[in-house]
């Protein structure tokens, strides 16, 4: 995480010796947060110093005139005074440091359609959180963090560590003519590394989900030991690991999605800065930015702290839904926390216009001590990867929920370029998912995730008066369970009496032989009488889905129901351990 404004020069996050300054000092101007001007001062006078008195003021923000030797005392009162290092950005000019408030003050034009940050890609998140293992971002952790003394932004150990990675992801692409790996290359040594999957049916909307691949050592920036295990190792380790479970998942994006490690970030934003400006001035449509800075340490009982400043408070929201949604067993799952002025990537990507997120490891207050120092060490975590994890699993659910598209033998969700069925919402008085207006098709969404106590699915049974329920034997993800319902018109008009319809049942299948899944309809939800649409094998084991088609009975309110089993016989209602019994309640014209 940076705790440096945008300068060339080093920042120091706490006070050091340093050598005495050049009879003439290069004077730099910055823009601080007024609300740090009061407590820094009084800190920098303890010290002997005076911190310069504003030129400018607008909407609390200051501009300042100070020496480069000051600024690293000045990060030093920051931390000392307020507790954080960040708060202040520096500028080449004072035309600069004018036009950084000004833009602060500004009405936020966001350069950008915003998405629809909605949640009903269930089946293909919980494919690539199936995927996702501790080891793998370990071992990437161990790599970058032991490979190179540092990976300082503008010395060769930082631009090695960008081809090693670059390597790295190029070998986990396999070779799929729809991802591309490729450096963005600076004026300095170190490159950003950037993947790509094009999307399917909206290329043009771009989703991107990165961290900083460079390191530094506080007190000695170009050649002090600086494994950066934590920060920010752990970051590109998590976006590696959503990348290698999406191409192993045989992944394919609706939109267009991009994998950043942007170089620079210690020293001031430098790597995201120029990409999120180059992105800005071609007009790139960026739905969705998250960031992930530090995620290895678990400095508070919350699991994720949501950055709410420079960030997007639409996307964050999504962000946490994505939370309680797919990590449901995560007990004080998050709170809300301020990172300060330009604290990390995300806040190039707010200044740019686009929306972005951040979740962090802790709160400001409680991340991990050893960063930029020598003993930020995979050991500091106990050789672990743990907590990087649930990190990892929000990644990939953010990208699966924002870029929709599906994995291999999972159909689409509809706002992901396919039909427009309505998304179904729990019914208290029936008990099960509901569409209750006339459409084009229903969809269960993520509602039928799981089954019974096995895995996520919320208000379990979800059959009608919750008259049937499930198996509650075995392991999610590795034995049956239904998850995901679909009823759509074949010509794309509303549902109604005579019209012919598929429905299609997205399943987790244990064995393509033993595992059966059972399709009904009834033409009534108030008196249910369940008619046989037929009895099917699933093509796969693991997640697949499943299509049949019936003709729609007379009834404004109709069902169906999915009955997906191991073994036994074909009946709408029976036990079974492993037996997931859910219905689809909808609207008939």
């Amino acid at each position: 995480m940076s705790k440096f404004g945008p300068i060339a020069v080093w920042l120091a996050c706490a006070t050091s010796a340093y050598a005495e300054a050049p009879a003439k000092e290069k004077e730099v101007w910055i823009t601080i947060g007024t609300d740090a001007l009061s407590p820094v001062r009084t800190s920098l006078k303890g010290q002997g110093l005076t911190l310069a008195t504003p030129t400018f003021e607008k909407g609390g923000v200051a501009v300042l005139r100070v020496s480069e030797s000051q600024v690293e005392k000045l990060s030093g009162a920051m931390h000392s005074a307020l507790n954080r290092c960040a708060g202040f950005i520096a500028h080449d000019s004072e035309a600069e440091a004018m036009a950084a408030v000004e833009a602060a003050n500004a009405p936020r034009s966001v350069n950008t359609t915003l998405a629809s940050y909605t949640l009903n890609n269930g089946a293909t998140v919980n494919a690539l959180l199936g995927e996702i293992q501790e080891i793998n971002i370990r071992n990437t952790i161990n790599s970058l963090s032991t490979n190179w003394t540092n990976r300082y932004y503008n010395v060769q150990n930082g631009a090695d560590a960008s081809t090693w990675l670059k390597n790295q992801w190029t070998t986990l692409a396999a070779g799929r003519s729809d991802i591309k790996v490729e450096f963005f290359t600076h004026s300095w040594k170190q490159s950003s590394v950037i993947a790509t999957i094009q999307g399917t049916t909206l290329p043009n909307e771009v989703v991107v989900i990165g961290g900083h691949l460079d390191s530094i050592n506080q007190s000695n920036p170009t050649t002090g030991v600086a494994p950066g295990a934590d920060d920010d190792a752990s970051g590109v380790a998590s976006v590696t690991e959503i990348f290698r479970v999406a191409v192993a998942k045989g992944y394919k994006p609706a939109r267009t999605v991009k994998f950043m490690a942007y170089a620079g970030e210690e020293v001031g934003l430098y790597g995201s800065k120029a990409i999120a400006n180059s992105f800005k001035n071609s007009a790139v449509n960026v739905v969705g930015v998250m960031q992930l800075d530090m995620t290895n340490y678990k400095g508070s009982s919350y699991h994720f702290g949501i950055v709410s400043d420079n960030t997007n408070a639409q996307l964050n929201a999504f962000t946490k839904s994505l939370i309680t949604t797919y990590q449901p067993e995560l007990k004080d799952p998050y709170i809300d926390i301020s990172c300060g002025y330009g604290c990390s990537d995300h806040a190039s990507w707010h200044a740019a216009g686009y929306p972005a997120t951040m979740p962090f490891e802790a709160t400001m207050t409680t991340d991990n001590p050893k960063i930029h120092t020598a003993n930020d060490t995979l050991s500091f975590t106990a050789g672990s990867a743990s907590n990087s994890v649930k990190f990892a699993k929000l990644g990939a659910s953010f990208l699966a929920e924002l870029a929709k598209g599906a994995t291999t033998g999972i159909t689409p969700p509809s706002d992901g370029g396919g039909s427009s069925a309505t998304i179904a919402t729990y019914d208290s008085t029936y008990k099960a998912p509901r569409c209750a207006a006339v459409g084009t098709g229903c969809d269960s969404g993520t509602l039928l995730s799981g089954r019974a106590t096995v895995g996520p699915e919320k208000s379990a049974p979800n059959t009608i008066n919750s008259s049937c329920a499930d198996g509650i034997k075995g392991t999610y993800f590795t034995d049956e369970s239904n998850e995901r319902i679909k009823v759509s018109t074949a010509d794309g008009t509303n549902l109604a009496a005579g019209k012919t319809v598929t429905v299609e049942a997205t399943v987790f299948a244990y064995s393509t032989s033993t595992d059966k899944l059972d399709l009904y309809y009834s033409a009534s939800v108030t008196s249910p009488s369940w008619k046989l649409i037929g009895t099917y094998s699933p093509p796969a084991k693991g997640q697949t889905t499943i299509s049949a088609t019936y003709a729609l009975p007379t009834g404004s309110v109709q069902a169906v129901r999915a009955r997906f089993r191991y073994n036994g016989s074909e009946v709408a209602c029976g036990a079974g351990d492993y037996t997931d019994h859910d219905d689809l309640i909808f609207a008939v014209q």
